[in-house]
């Protein structure tokens, strides 16, 4: 296996499901000078270009995950974690490189209510969240009864959302969510439940989620969550993969 990372050895005797050569992703900064009208007025008589800052949020990254690969991603904040997902996932296009898919990719980089309209019910709002992941509108219907009674809304189900508690937002996401199945899952942070009752229920439904899941690639800045889920890990420093940071609780 290659010494510069574990996943981009061509002889690995699995499919690969995440391929990504030399990927760069930069974003273009612009200050509030720049969109100054005499500011700009004046650069242009005097012929004087103020280019924007370039932003560097991952720096050339290569790598090839295995399919039935569980890898963790570590790094503090700002390192680049969101936005290696987001490539992972195909949500975002490199700014240089390529990246390559292969299989039915669930990404699940929002906030505990992310996905939930407090107008809808949550009912609808089960199978809206469950269709916009990837699943079929009857795959998710024939999993109504499941969703409502782990989550534990009873009656509440067919409530509006708005009607809901944070803490039933996330009871009703969490249960939608981990009823759906993937080749491929991307999950920054976790999943987050609720409250303890619900939450010694939740962990053994979120490791039969995440042991269904073909290829997972989780980031957190858990080591235990990392070690719980996942058998390799990358460490990313300011859009570099580290070379030395893979399996860091592993001897």
């Amino acid at each position: 296996m290659s010494d510069e990372n574990p996943f981009a050895d061509a002889t690995l005797p699995s499919p690969i499901a995440i391929h990504l050569d030399h990927v760069w992703v930069q974003y273009r900064l612009r200050h509030a000078h720049h969109y100054n009208l005499k500011r700009t007025l004046t650069n242009f008589v005097t012929r004087k270009r103020e280019e924007p800052e370039i932003i560097t949020a991952l720096n050339d990254v290569s790598m090839a995950i295995p399919a039935g690969a569980r890898v963790g991603v570590s790094g503090p904040n700002g390192a680049g974690k969101s936005t290696l997902l987001s490539v992972m996932a195909g949500l975002l296009t490199p700014t240089k490189g390529t990246s390559k898919v292969q299989g039915r990719v669930l990404a699940l980089l929002g906030g505990p209510n992310e996905g939930l309209d407090p107008e809808q019910t949550g009912r609808e709002n089960a199978l809206s969240l469950g269709v916009k992941l990837g699943d079929s509108l009857s795959d998710m219907q024939e999993r109504m009864d499941d969703i409502r009674e782990f989550s534990g809304l009873g009656a509440r189900f067919d409530h509006p959302v708005y009607t809901y508690s944070s803490g039933m937002q996330v009871r009703l996401r969490f249960t939608t969510i981990t009823s759906v199945r993937a080749d491929i899952l991307v999950v920054d942070e976790g999943i987050g439940a609720a409250d303890a009752d619900f939450n010694s229920r939740a962990e053994e439904r979120l490791n039969v989620f995440y042991g269904h899941s073909g290829t997972l690639v989780l980031a957190s800045h858990s080591d235990d969550v990392l070690a719980t889920h996942c058998d390799e890990a990358m460490h990313l420093e300011r859009g570099v993969v580290s070379k030395d940071g893979f399996a860091p609780w592993l001897d």
